[in-house]
């Protein structure tokens, strides 16, 4: 019997050097700034490359700030500054997307949004909107936001 609970010890210690060596769920510190938070990454394969059908369309523009107010405003704030009245219970907080927005690509935010930020690296609180908002919805709000400036 005493052998069989060393073994069973003997695995779990195995397994757990295994699961340490592996670094868990903790941030790939390659994908952080100084401060902690997460650099921005390139999207996943499924968005790479995806690129904004209304580009440039001033209408498409004002449906998307119509959808970012009914849908982003509460996190993101009037104007995307990342300072909506629940902002503050949030962390991390919503990031500033007018300033950003020279760093971000269409298929960088198209990920964002569709698939929101409950993983690794981000791990916030932003919902995915994929099956919320249409694709061309999604579009529209892009198209809005960069409209925006700092």
């Amino acid at each position: 019997m005493k052998i069989g609970i060393y073994s069973i010890l003997i695995a779990c210690i195995i397994s757990g050097l295994i699961l340490a060596s592996c670094g868990g769920m903790a941030a790939n510190p390659a994908n952080e700034s100084a401060d902690g938070s997460p650099n921005h990454i390139d999207p996943p394969e499924e968005y790479a490359g995806r690129t904004n059908p209304f580009q440039g369309d001033s209408e498409a523009g004002a449906e998307g700030e119509s959808l970012y107010q009914s849908n982003c405003y509460s996190c993101h704030g009037e104007e995307a500054r990342g300072d909506g009245p629940a902002a503050a219970a949030l962390e991390p907080r919503p990031p500033d997307l007018v300033t950003d927005q020279s760093e971000l690509s269409d298929a960088y935010l198209h990920w964002r949004i569709a698939e929101g930020g409950m993983m690794r690296p981000f791990n916030s609180v932003m919902p995915s909107w994929k099956g919320i908002l249409s694709e061309e919805q999604i579009w529209k709000i892009i198209t809005y936001l960069r409209t925006l400036q700092g």
